[in-house]
């Protein structure tokens, strides 16, 4: 896997000066963007700042990234270290301007990328923006951290009235107002042929869609994109300083072994558990999810053994079996053990696959930990779970009773 990326900032047409920063670092497969904040040039120092406290600490963690790949849980240690730059980020910003009368209420917002192994680790805090382009669809993997799309997100306002709200400009967080900020944190998979775009919202200000990123993010010299996309903000209004970094993931998708992450997307998808999630919140059940190959004969899950999560049927089929009686089959994107993601419970069947078939595998302890850390995720996802219980439970009530099997009263 290859990774090139090129990049631009501007000042636009209304501003004197360029509050944005930016910085690629190959070595570190490492990309920012920031936008900063405050008066007295103090915008331009916040950005150009907190680039450097972040880089300082993952360079000091060089050897961790880069090893990353020999360990089962390498790429998740580099997410917990991005998060920490991003920590060490405000610490340092806000100590700055403390210290510095001049720089008083100085701030910026910062969105990273490191790109390590075939993963993708990304850290936000504010309204600059992060975009995967991903088969001739686009999505925006980070979230707006304004007053607009919070009351979006609680549902005060509709999509189109938060787009319009004096609010949308209105940061809820930043870097440097505090000594400690939330971090947005995001693993995804990589897969060669994507697309990335970072960019500051004097540019993703005059997005109108989705549709209008993909077009401009599908043009085929990647070289001139980020001049492309600064010359569409000025044309536009050029009414902010305008920076772009785009990264594209160069290899053959055949050899990689990302290859499989679309279908498992897919699948995912179709499941009752992610009904009503978006790709960004998907990706984030992506990352914990694990692949287990079976051959034919296999027998995956043995009668009353303990179950660690929720099994989903990726490619091939399964017989259920409860105490030697064939009780049915599990095809492509049918689920098993659902209720073991909230308790460790024993099987009450065993499942042999017919054919070599792949399941996935969402573990309980991971998603423990997935929901808790992201609590609306949670919402979403343990809603969807909790219907699925209860329907289950419904249909049992009215199931027939064998007053035979019944025992004694």
């Amino acid at each position: 896997m290859v990774i090139v990326a090129t990049a631009i900032s501007d000042k636009g047409l209304k501003r004197d000066g360029n509050e944005d920063q930016y910085l690629i670092d190959e070595s570190l497969g490492l990309y920012v963007v920031c936008d900063g904040m405050g008066g007295h040039a103090a915008g331009e120092v916040a950005a150009e700042r907190a680039i450097e406290f972040a880089s300082e600490h993952l360079a000091k963690n060089r050897d961790l990234i880069q090893s990353a790949g020999e360990s089962p849980d390498g790429v998740f240690r580099v997410l917990k270290v991005v998060e920490e730059a991003v920590q060490q980020a405000s610490q340092g910003l806000n100590q700055l301007a403390r210290s510095t009368p001049d720089f008083a209420g100085m701030g910026t917002t910062l969105t990273l990328l490191v790109v390590v192994e075939n993963k993708g680790v990304m850290a936000h805090v504010g309204d600059s923006r992060l975009y995967l382009l991903r088969q001739a669809e686009v999505h925006q993997l980070s979230s707006d951290h304004t007053l607009a799309n919070e009351l979006f997100l609680s549902g005060d306002l509709t999509r189109d009235e938060a787009n319009d709200s004096r609010y949308r400009h209105v940061l809820t967080r930043s870097i440097g107002p505090h000594e400690y900020v939330d971090v947005d944190t995001l693993l995804f998979d990589l897969i060669p042929g994507d697309r990335l775009l970072l960019c500051s919202d004097g540019l993703s200000n005059y997005f109108g869609s989705s549709s209008c990123v993909a077009k401009m993010m599908s043009k085929p010299d990647i070289i001139q994109q980020p001049d492309t996309l600064v010359d569409f903000a000025k044309q536009s209004g050029g009414a902010d300083n305008i920076t772009a970094i785009v990264v594209e993931v160069q290899g053959d998708a055949t050899d990689h072994p990302a290859a499989d992450v679309q279908k498992k997307i897919d699948c995912l998808k179709r499941i009752f558990l992610c009904e009503k999630l978006s790709v960004r919140r998907l990706m984030h059940l992506v990352a914990i999810t694990k692949i287990i190959q079976c051959a034919a004969g296999k027998e995956l899950v043995a009668m009353e053994s303990g179950l660690p999560g929720m099994y989903i049927v990726l490619d091939g089929r399964f017989r259920v079996i409860d105490e030697d009686v064939i009780e049915g089959e599990l095809a492509p994107g049918d689920c098993f053990g659902e209720a073991s993601l909230l308790t460790e419970i024993g099987s009450t069947a065993s499942l042999v696959a017919i054919e070599p078939s792949r399941v996935l595998l969402v573990g309980r302890r991971e998603f423990g930990k997935l929901t808790r850390r992201l609590p609306r995720l949670g919402n979403v996802v343990l809603r969807n779970l909790a219907r699925r219980l209860a329907r289950r439970i419904g249909e049992l009530q009215t199931r027939p009773i064998n007053l035979d099997d019944t025992g004694p009263l």
